[in-house]
């Protein structure tokens, strides 16, 4: 059999879609599987080994190379269908959410991770969005099978798109090798120093949309340093400030600055994906304010890392943290200023979420994930 993947995804690999593709595909290399030719489709080249089954396809429009919209519909939804066609694919895999569509000879598996923009619309603010939108529900109603990352995105696919829920099967995806491991004092404390982060942290890493809530979250830290007279753990904020492109994206520098914060909180700005497992490590406590997550894979980076968390109450993320974080309202400033400080005042408790965590990460992995895709 010949299977398409498209593998996209994987010249962006610090972003959550990109993190699960090389997870699929780095399962699926391991899995040394032989029976069936797989053709990996790109927009550009990476440098992965192969065995003899497995091809690379690269390639972008001719007269339009840079990445926006207007590429991704070009190439998804013209070029992909028929590179896949002329390669014989009996069966494609859509690692994400898109507009590709394929005739009935072709079986269609589409993974979808969320439905964001169902849920909060502000995000579609122009009528590319709209247009790219648009084309992907009509997809994702037209694959021969939908997945996805979480009971609470099978809900909202079914809810929004009226996809019959026994088309949606789950598949949780994992974290890479490096968050389950131990790491090294001083090499971490190396790259604790390079993103300007000395002695105790709390630690937040993702992006700054307003439905990340991270607003939310530096008015409870407020509320943790004047109510429970917690001053010596600060608040580092990982990831970019896109603010001055979009209004969709909070503000951190100003919100830090009308909070009085500028002593106590660490903006790090892109955090590289090799040196997120020693930012999780060292920190005290980790924090997932979001208001909506399709999987929440932050959360389940940190239980790996055994970095004891305090999560939303909201979507997907119990059904990722289970027993093993602490919830909290995230329209509720001060209830989750109470759950941060009730974890930082308490070492047994900050140890049995850290070994909770731990042992309930390890229930999430790649091979799982592949084998419910390729099924």
């Amino acid at each position: 059999m010949k299977i398409g993947i498209n593998a996209s995804f994987l010249r962006k690999i610090d972003t959550g879609i990109g993190q699960v593709t090389d997870g699929f595909i780095q399962e699926l290399l391991k899995s040394r599987s032989k029976k069936n030719e797989y053709f990996l489709y790109l927009e550009k080249d990476i440098d992965l080994k192969l065995p003899k089954n497995f091809h690379k396809r690269v390639f972008l429009p001719m007269l339009w190379r840079r990445d926006d919209l207007f590429r991704k519909i070009w190439w998804e939804k013209f070029l992909l269908p028929r590179k896949a066609k002329k390669d014989g694919c009996d069966v494609f895999i859509s690692l994400y959410q898109c507009p590709t569509n394929f005739s009935k000879n072709i079986r269609h598996k589409m993974l979808v991770h969320d439905l964001i923009l169902k849920v909060f619309p502000e995000y579609l603010n122009n009528w590319r969005k709209k247009l790219y939108f648009y084309l992907s529900n009509q997809s994702i109603r037209h694959a021969d099978e939908v997945l996805t990352v979480s009971e609470w995105s099978k809900k909202d696919i079914h809810k929004y798109l009226e996809v019959p829920e026994k088309k949606i099967k789950v598949a949780h995806p994992s974290v890479n090798e490096e968050f389950f491991q131990t790491g090294n004092h001083d090499e971490d404390n190396k790259i604790l120093e390079k993103y300007g982060i000395f002695g105790r942290y709390i630690f937040y890493v993702g992006g700054f949309d307003f439905r990340k809530n991270v607003s939310g979250l530096l008015k409870a830290y407020k509320r943790l340093t004047e109510r429970y007279e917690i001053n010596d753990v600060k608040m580092v904020l990982g990831g970019e400030d896109k603010s001055k492109y979009s209004p969709l994206f909070t503000n951190v520098k100003k919100e830090i600055e009308d909070l009085g914060l500028e002593n106590d909180a660490v903006l790090t700005g892109f955090c590289e994906q090799k040196d997120l497992p020693a930012l999780y490590r060292q920190s005290e406590l980790f924090v997932l304010p979001s208001l909506y997550e399709g999987f929440g894979l932050m959360a389940l980076e940190a239980m790996a890392s055994g970095t004891p968390a305090a999560v939303s109450k909201t979507s997907s993320l119990p059904e990722v943290g289970g027993d093993a974080v602490l919830y909290f309202n995230p329209y509720d400033e001060e209830e989750m200023a109470r759950v941060m400080g009730k974890i930082l005042q308490n070492p047994k408790l900050k140890h049995h979420l850290s070994e909770k965590g731990k042992k309930r990460s390890k229930k999430f992995s790649w091979k799982k994930f592949m084998n419910i895709i390729l099924k």
